[in-house]
């Protein structure tokens, strides 16, 4: 099996080269690394995945998946006895489910932990009937998980829209601070279990993480490479306005404007070792360093770029567009990031090259080579990239693209994202074809 994944594999990864038109000396041949995989159900489908990974401090991984028809829903895994609980779907607990309204279908948000529970919050975008009175959706909310218990709690509501794609925890004063999908920053207390609106951050297209460094300050980024910032002390939103992150997508055409989320930072994550924050931009997979203390705005340190090797260095319309699974592995100090193949966001559904070359027709997406995941590292301690190589789960089904990662206490990588199961895969599994599953990667294995 393996020995066939490695022929298509190379086939597929040499195909952005040859669009490069660097054929001639630059055909790749990529590692296989072996991963295990779990899927959540075999009865429910769930089809949908972005960032809702956290890894508690019981040894255990809580993971909020998304549909766009429907229902999110919320499951805890056990990593010593491997075993997968589902403990809440988010419009049952609501009493949402079968009345025809709007549902709270989505968690977008990177979870956080705190006095034993970890919160999160919901969103909703064309969940539900299409052609509705949107007066009936009920609004996001504010949930908690009892690490003890597994029992999901709702909260006070984020508002009567359509919810928050990013969140962040103020520890010291007992806040969580979500970006909500119109561009509004909004607190909550966790203690007096109220929401309070702080205003716009931005009105095109909201960043998809947010992060606090140890001060309790907010920061997210908006096109074009801009930077917005909340401070606690001064109770105000400011825009930091000598800072820019190294976007390489500015648009100066009407005709074709890309002042979108290629052009701010897809995921981002606070370091509490080197009191930095790590992140990758949306557009060319490059990862920076963010030294918030460093000047009167900080500063911005570009890295190295993230992509799978064929795609460096080339067109950047061509690059895919970075995923959220990115995490930094304490235990050996490493970055470590899952980008894809080929393709764009939303596991391969976006082709990159419709109306870029305008010189031959598309394949269509079912005609089209399938996107596999790639794992990328960088050493914190030394500067260096590793390309490690393609996931391959051992129970023979295919990691077609990521949307999240964490690390556990002995550094294991875990990420969600969307897997294909082979014939072999699905007299192991059962289930379905094709449908989110948890992944693991231990880097200290022999």
């Amino acid at each position: 099996m393996i020995g066939i994944m490695m022929t298509i594999i190379v086939i597929l990864v040499i195909i952005p080269v040859l669009n490069a038109q660097k054929s001639e000396d630059k055909t790749i041949k990529l590692k296989i690394v072996p991963v295990r995989h779990y899927i959540f159900s075999k009865t429910d489908r769930d089809a949908h995945f972005w960032s809702a990974i956290y890894i508690a401090s019981n040894n255990k991984v809580y993971v909020g998946t998304s549909t766009h028809a429907s229902a999110a829903s919320v499951y805890e895994f056990d990593i010593a006895t491997s075993t997968m609980r589902h403990l809440a779907n988010l419009t049952v607990l609501l009493d949402e489910l079968g009345k025809g309204i709007w549902t709270n279908g989505k968690i977008h948000v990177k979870m956080q932990e705190l006095d034993g529970y970890v919160y999160f919050s919901s969103f909703c975008e064309d969940n539900g009937p299409p052609a509705i009175d949107a007066g009936s959706y009920n609004g996001a909310y504010w949930f908690r998980i009892n690490m003890e218990t597994g029992k999901v709690e709702a909260l006070a509501r984020v508002s009567s829209l359509w919810g928050t794609t990013g969140q962040a925890m103020d520890k010291n004063r007992r806040i969580i601070y979500g970006l909500d999908e119109i561009g509004h920053l909004r607190r909550y207390f966790i203690d007096e279990n109220y929401t309070e609106d702080l205003g716009r951050v931005d009105d095109w297209d909201v960043c998809r993480t947010i992060f606090t460094d140890e001060a309790g300050n907010v920061y997210g980024s908006y096109p074009p490479g801009l930077i917005w910032k909340y401070d606690p002390k001064k109770e105000g939103i400011f825009n930091l306005e000598f800072l820019r992150l190294p976007i390489t997508i500015d648009s100066r055409s009407m005709a074709n404007p890309m002042l979108d989320r290629r052009a701010q930072w897809r995921i981002i994550e606070w370091d509490p070792v080197d009191k930095v924050a790590y992140g990758i931009i949306g557009g060319s997979n490059l990862l920076f360093k963010f030294d918030v203390n460093k000047g009167p705005e900080g500063e911005i340190i570009p890295l190295a770029q993230m992509c799978a090797p064929a795609y460096r260095g080339g067109n950047p319309f061509d690059v895919p567009h970075a995923t959220l699974a990115m995490t930094i592995n304490q235990k050996d100090r490493k970055i470590y990031y899952i980008p894809v193949t080929r393709g764009d966001f939303d596991y391969d559904l976006v082709s990159t090259e419709i109306g870029i070359t305008g010189k031959k027709a598309v394949p269509s997406q079912a005609n089209r080579p399938s996107s596999y995941s790639f794992l990328v590292t960088y050493d914190l301690k030394t500067g260096v990239r590793e390309d490690v190589g393609i996931l391959v789960p051992t129970d023979g089904s295919y990691a077609r693209g990521m949307e999240g990662a964490a690390t556990d206490k002995d550094g294991k990588v875990w990420f969600v994202g969307s897997f294909e199961q082979s014939d072999e895969a699905l007299k192991i599994n059962g289930g379905f074809r094709s449908a989110l599953g948890l992944g693991c990667y231990d880097p200290f294995s022999k």
